[in-house]
């Protein structure tokens, strides 16, 4: 049995996916609380922190609650034709309770469920640890402009791991650099030509000048075609 038994859970609920590639698919969102950074543009930044309303749960009874949902909304999965509902592991970061997941992870697997982790791709030794259990990778890159650091060794330590399973997304708010995008561009391509980069935008306070957005991506797919610029469609349609 894993050393950490019980792991902080803010919130297991239904929803569909607002990010990235698989936008519009039905999920059950399992949301851990804490995480190893704070970026300014967090829009679940209550999450971070493990406040008095994080609930301590074991892999079993995470399982039974993420069941019990997807019972609750299996007509929708059936309509869309789905065989094999999709967890999103979420946070937070997830990965920072690295031996939690490496007993929850088989279990969600041995359910017939798929596993999608949501990551901000600085931890690639804990990801190796469970790679073999996710499905789908939905990685962020981490920017100075935002989040204080920079992550570009981590980043490439991560995408090497994850590989094929693997997407990437970069939040553009005001306040990110050309530079930023071009250099996220340029490290996906030196890995591999089959990753996708979502060039997301910030509809928030922090949203970008609409010039800026056509100069990220034009300047973007000069270095690496595979790109697509996107909005959170979560927030659009005004859903968790």
């Amino acid at each position: 049995m894993s050393l950490v038994t019980k792991a902080p859970v803010y919130e297991i609920f239904f929803s569909f996916q607002g990010e990235g590639l698989y936008t519009g698919l039905p999920q059950v969102f399992l949301r851990f609380a804490g995480c190893n950074l704070k970026c300014r543009y967090c829009d679940t930044s209550y999450s971070t922190v493990i406040s008095k309303k994080a609930k301590y749960l074991s892999s079993d009874e995470i399982l039974k609650k993420i069941y019990s949902v997807y019972t609750k909304n299996k007509s929708t999965f059936n309509r869309l034709d789905i065989d094999k509902p999709s967890i999103s592991i979420t946070g937070g970061e997830p990965l920072i309770y690295v031996d939690f997941l490496k007993e929850l992870l088989p279990k969600i697997c041995e359910k017939g469920f798929s596993v999608y982790l949501e990551t901000n791709g600085t931890l690639p030794k804990n990801l190796k640890e469970v790679i073999a259990f996710c499905d789908v990778v939905s990685m962020d890159f981490k920017f100075t402009s935002e989040c204080g650091k920079t992550f570009w060794t981590e980043h490439r330590k991560f995408l090497k791991i994850a590989k094929n399973k693997v997407f990437v997304k970069c939040v553009i708010t005001k306040n990110t650099k050309l530079q930023e995008i071009k250099k996220s561009a340029e490290l996906i391509k030196s890995i591999s030509k089959n990753i996708s980069l979502i060039l997301q935008l910030s509809i928030d306070k922090n949203i970008p000048d609409i010039q800026d957005l056509y100069k990220f991506y034009s300047q973007a797919r000069k270095v690496y075609p595979n790109i697509y610029l996107m909005v959170q469609m979560h927030k659009v349609y005004k859903v968790k």
